[in-house]
């Protein structure tokens, strides 16, 4: 691991949270244990009708900044209040239910700092226990060509920093896959980079019950609507777009037929 850097980029680190009692804490203590320094921890509650909210002010009163919603809307617009209260250069996504290596903020400071020209960045996330691996002393940073986004969405959310441009927001009227609608029309405008090296800790796959992309054909559509989206952005996207449809489709059935 490189020299630890001064502290220079501001952090805005987004938590949504929905009745996330068994896990809030475990998420924001990865982040309170960060190497680096300039952060700030914005936590938007949902609507949660368990304890979450009540272990935040308890525990992280001075430490996080709790928005509460009356009414459940959705992730887009969690994310999206934290995004419009936020006073960093760049947002650190955290779901709820996922954790950090503690030398994230620093690692991703010191890429920043070197490329500034980027706009997303990413790295992979692990299943395997986080804490205390060590890291690499020399790490490459690619581009990512915005044609080798298309077919699937490479960014787990939880694993992606954006910076903090008031144009870049998640849809509001988007539940599923708004996460990939949003890297596809940052990608299309601004250069995304990563790494390869695992810098989050997810405890409960994609997909699997009781997530919000547990309803595989409601991501499916998601994703077909991202797609139909992008024609906004180029009128040419019409040309290849019954080609993500079907591919879209096929995916579904796809894990449909081989799923567990």
């Amino acid at each position: 691991m490189q020299e630890q850097s001064t502290a220079q980029i501001k952090f805005s680190v987004i938590i949504p949270a929905y009745n996330a009692a068994a896990t809030i804490a475990r998420a924001i203590d990865s982040v309170l244990a960060q190497s680096y320094p300039n952060y700030e921890i914005i936590v938007v509650d949902d609507a949660s009708n368990d304890d979450t909210c009540n272990i935040i002010t308890e525990k992280y009163s001075t430490e996080v900044t709790l928005i509460q919603k009356v009414a459940n809307s959705g992730s887009s617009i969690a994310r999206n209040t934290g995004m419009d209260a936020a006073s960093g250069d760049f947002f650190a996504f955290l779901d709820a239910d996922d954790v950090w290596h503690k030398d994230k903020l620093d690692l991703v400071n010191i890429i920043l700092l070197s490329k500034p020209g980027i706009t997303l960045f990413y790295h992979p996330y692990t299943q395997d226990t986080i804490t205390g691996k060590r890291l690499p002393e020399d790490i490459q940073v690619y581009k990512l060509p915005f044609i080798k986004l298309l077919p699937a969405n490479l960014i787990a959310t939880s694993c992606a920093v954006l910076r903090n441009d008031p144009s870049l927001r998640f849809d509001p009227a988007m539940r599923y896959t708004e996460d990939y609608d949003l890297w596809l029309r940052a990608g299309y405008k601004y250069k995304i980079y990563f790494i390869n090296i695992p810098l989050t800790q997810i405890f409960r796959p994609y997909t699997s019950k009781g997530g919000i992309s547990e309803n595989r054909w409601k991501m499916r559509r998601g994703e077909m609507r991202a797609y139909t989206k992008l024609i906004s952005l180029n009128p040419l996207f019409l040309i290849v777009l019954p080609v993500f449809i079907a591919s879209s489709i096929g995916k579904y059935f796809y894990k449909l037929a081989f799923r567990k």
